[in-house]
């Protein structure tokens, strides 16, 4: 018994270990976060179901194009009461002018057979097959640009998480040295040396990094629940990012080539175009079909299936032209529906392609001012921490105000935490920029 409950004790330890172990995920580079998003990430796989459906259209507009059907049939009639006809008497000698009554037919009759068509020639479904082809492509496009987006706005979660674990390191430092500056502002006042005010100023210093620090650490866990929700990662899973190097690069001259808006809509205006194309031929282009039918009928007055009973086949091929009503109301709505899309979409095809050069330009100088901004605020961050520190060693040996010391310190931790911020939105636009040129 007591080695049965030893084998309990250590089987629930190691599934508790695997729930523990499966309710953990650790990212060390937004490659790898871009990896797990790629593979759960209910945009992804919308994109996938999307893609799939829109190559299932075009295969089956390409098989409309012959549309091959083979009816079978089969009938059983059973006739209760045979119609009654009447025939010249005088065919079976009676006399002239009379008429006999006469049953024709059989009790069962047994009647079965196929027709197989074909068409050989249907403007409307090779109309059709050009514009699934335009859609699937129209699809894939979009689902680029979808996917764009996820990684665009994945980047910033992760740059912000980057970003607010350093500020909340630094917050905590500064949370330290508030706190080391109020206790030197109190022995100063128990010393009679400084005001009360001086040393209020100084808690409310410490009191407000404080309360820095929570509302970093709130923001902190506010980027890992959108992260969250972005990559499909369960709530309750604890999620840790870590990000070892600073991530900036050079990333050359090209800047920003993405052509996607400009794509879609050529590929909307396309497809639009050839609906239209569809929507004329199938309102007004007739249809050839070649035919065949093969048919049995088997008559019986004894059963439906009386081994003598008569049996006889028919057989026939033929072509069959079919063509629709030119004035059907709703396909000439459809026509002239179809054609305002078509032209809706030639007026935003310039502008989409001026929109999409601005886009491009706008990235770029988006870099430009993140890497101005960057380089400014690393400098005035060594400055303002240089200052702190002098300010520091000034007021311990009492030759600098109390305002003064806070002051500098609080313009230290700001230009500690704008460094920071300055640089996740470099490293930001530079990812943006990469994956607008990798996503195409």
């Amino acid at each position: 018994m007591q080695k049965k409950y030893l084998l309990l004790v250590v089987l629930m330890l190691v599934f508790k270990a695997n729930l523990t172990a499966q309710s953990k995920l650790h990212f060390g580079s937004i490659d790898s976060l871009f990896a797990y998003a790629e593979k759960n990430s209910a945009v992804i796989k919308s994109g996938s179901e999307q893609a799939l459906l829109a190559k299932w259209t075009r295969l089956a507009a390409l098989g409309n194009t012959v549309n091959l059907r083979s009816p079978i049939y089969a009938n059983y009639t059973y006739n209760t009461e045979l119609p009654v006809n009447y025939i010249p008497a005088e065919v079976f000698g009676g006399p002239e002018g009379t008429v006999k009554a006469l049953s024709f037919g059989q009790t069962y009759v047994s009647a079965y057979g196929f027709t197989p068509q074909i068409d050989i020639i249907n403007p409307s479904a090779w109309a059709r097959v050009k514009s699934a082809s335009v859609n699937e492509k129209l699809t894939e496009t979009t689902n680029l640009i979808s996917k764009k987006n996820l990684l665009e706005s994945i980047a910033a979660a992760y740059f912000n998480i980057a970003s607010l674990q350093k500020q909340l390191d630094v917050v905590k430092d500064n949370l330290t040295a508030a706190d080391s500056i109020f206790k030197i502002t109190g022995n100063k006042f128990n010393e009679g040396i400084i005001r009360e005010q001086d040393k209020n100023n100084a808690e409310i210093n410490f009191l407000t990094v404080k309360d820095k620090m929570n509302q970093v650490n709130l923001s902190l866990q506010q980027q890992y629940n959108a992260l969250k929700l972005l990559c499909e990662i369960p709530e309750s899973t604890v999620l840790s990012i870590t990000n070892t190097s600073s991530e900036i690069k050079a990333i050359g001259t090209a800047g920003s080539k993405s052509d996607l808006l400009e794509r879609q809509q050529n590929l909307q205006m396309a497809y639009l175009k050839s609906e239209l194309k569809s929507s004329r031929l199938l309102s007004f282009a007739p249809t050839v079909s070649l035919l065949f039918n093969q048919a049995w009928q088997v008559n019986s007055n004894t059963s439906f299936f009386d081994a003598n009973s008569n049996r006889f086949g028919t057989q026939y091929i033929g072509l069959k032209v079919s063509a629709p009503f030119p004035f059907d109301v709703n396909r000439l709505t459809q026509n002239y529906t179809t054609k305002i899309n078509y032209t809706l979409a030639k007026i935003n095809n310039e502008h989409t392609k001026l929109q999409n050069q601005t886009n491009n330009a706008q990235l770029d100088l988006d870099f430009e001012k993140a890497q101005s901004g960057y380089n400014s605020a690393k400098k005035i961050a060594a400055l303002k921490e240089l200052n702190y520190q002098k300010s520091l060693n000034q007021y311990v040996a009492g030759i600098l105000s109390t305002e003064n010391l806070l002051l500098s310190f609080t313009d230290n931790l700001n230009s500690r935490l704008i460094f920071l911020s300055a640089e996740a939105l470099l490293n930001f636009t530079q990812s943006k920029i990469s994956i607008n040129n990798i996503v195409q």
